[in-house]
Parts: C-alpha cells; sequence; structure tokens
C-alpha cells in the first residue's frame, strides 16, 4: 500500500472530453478512484487486486469490469489483466516528478511493475514528463544566471 497522504487531481479533469464523454458517472467515479485510492504511488501504476477495489466501491464484478473496460477503450487507463496493475494514463502531466531524488524514486517504483505492457506505457510517459521538467529547469538555471549578472 502506499504511503501517500494524498494525489493530486486537477481541474481540468472536468473538462476533459475523454472524460466528459464516458457514458456513466460510476465509469467516472471509478478513474477518481484510480487516481486517489490508497494503492496509488508516485508512478501512477500500481498492482490491484479486484477484490480490493470491489470492496473499496461497494460494487459488484461485473459492474467493476463494465466500467473499466470503458476508461480502457477511452484510454484513460491502462490495464493488464494477468498481473492486475493499471496506469492511469495521462499521470505525469499532473503529478509529474519535482526533482531528481522523486524522479529517481518513480523510476524505481516503475521498475517494480510487472507487466510489460504497463511498464511500456508508463516508461513513454514518464521520459516525457522528465524532459520537460529538465527543459524547464534548465530555462530557470539561465534565468537565473542572467539576473545574477
Amino acid at each position: 500500500m502506499s504511503r501517500r497522504e494524498f494525489s493530486k487531481v486537477s481541474s481540468a479533469l472536468w473538462r476533459s472530453k475523454r472524460f466528459l464523454g464516458l457514458t456513466s458517472d460510476r465509469a467516472r467515479l471509478l478513474l477518481v478512484y484510480f487516481i486517489t485510492c490508497s494503492h496509488q504511488n508516485s508512478a501512477g501504476a500500481y498492482s490491484l487486486p479486484v477484490g480490493y477495489a470491489l470492496a473499496d466501491l461497494g460494487w459488484t464484478a461485473e459492474e467493476y469490469r463494465q466500467h473499466l473496460d470503458e476508461l480502457i477503450e477511452a484510454c484513460l487507463v491502462a490495464y493488464d489483466e494477468e498481473t492486475s496493475e493499471i496506469f492511469v494514463t495521462g499521470w505525469f502531466k499532473v503529478c509529474p516528478p519535482m526533482n531528481e531524488k522523486h524522479a529517481s524514486g518513480t523510476m524505481t517504483r516503475v521498475n517494480e511493475i510487472e507487466s510489460e505492457q504497463v511498464r511500456a506505457v508508463v516508461i513513454g510517459e514518464f521520459k516525457a514528463a522528465q524532459k520537460v521538467r529538465l527543459l524547464l529547469q534548465g530555462e530557470a538555471r539561465r534565468q537565473r544566471a542572467e539576473i545574477e549578472q
């Protein structure tokens, strides 16, 4: 289980075409659950046994699967049935690593993902977020250097 006390949820979620395009409030609730549940970690990817989700949500297995399939179809999550691992796509746009230590810890979590399929999606998004972070840090250093001169 995660030791995270909170997860960032962007207000842009409520304007997302994919989120608003979901056919039910239950599917939207499931996505918010995946973003905020106690299993969540810095990589946005974790193992979630179906029974845990059913207990937390009070749903039947059929209802859970129906809404999970809708989230997968909408590309809001990546899921591997064999490992029960889930990744909330776009995680690093909202919760990017903030520094090298954070990035290193997040990469440790990424390396723990058993599913090759889910890990590949996570690594792709992680690399993109790292590139943005490093570009922003470089720009901030350049601006500080200009101010100091």
